[in-house]
């Protein structure tokens, strides 16, 4: 079997009872074996291995701990090259998936963002502009690695601490367009 492109990570603790409707999305990519999924589970819920096997997806069962020590632990026992987590309803389509992690892979970018919700109609007529929430990112296995990881001590915070942590190390970032997340 060839190694996968990349490895798909989804926390099921962040995705909760969303978990189904990510792998749904991308398990495709599983099944051409484009991409190695792995649900990253500390939750201890039962029902998680099944949906992992139903979408053919690799189940890393782990203690309870912050995402930064969840992603940590995880990747090293990951082999794709292009590493893209923890997703959480950022991306709407394989295609637009698979063409984020070819830019990252052939190095147009060093690392792809995958912002979160966008403010309301009701924040964006008054102008009001926050910063952009991160709900994943897609970079090279290399980047990641040369980084140090993910901080384990931190939750909530880690992926905005791995991409100014990119930033501050000169990293050629984007930000994806709604386009680029899926049509």
């Amino acid at each position: 079997m060839a190694a996968p492109h990349g490895t798909l990570l989804i926390d099921a603790r962040s995705a909760g009872a969303r978990l189904p409707r990510e792998l749904a999305l991308v398990a495709s990519l599983a099944v051409d074996q484009s991409f190695e999924l792995v649900i990253v589970d500390d939750t201890q819920d039962p029902r998680v291995t099944g949906i992992a096997r139903r979408h053919g997806a690799r189940h890393l069962r782990l203690p309870g701990a912050p995402l930064g020590q969840r992603l940590a632990t995880a990747i090293p026992k990951t082999s794709g090259p292009v590493l893209v987590f923890p997703v959480l309803g950022s991306l709407s389509s394989t295609r637009s998936l698979l063409q984020l992690a070819q830019r990252v892979s052939v190095g147009e970018v060093d690392a792809v963002i995958l912002p979160g919700s966008t403010p309301g109609l009701f924040a964006r007529l008054l102008g009001r502009r926050k910063p952009t929430s991160i709900a994943g990112i897609c970079l090279t296995r290399h980047w990641y690695e040369r980084l140090g990881g993910c901080d384990p001590d931190l939750d909530q915070e880690a992926l905005t601490d791995l991409v100014a942590r990119l930033r501050l190390c000169g990293a050629h970032l984007e930000l994806a367009a709604p386009h680029q997340r899926g049509s």
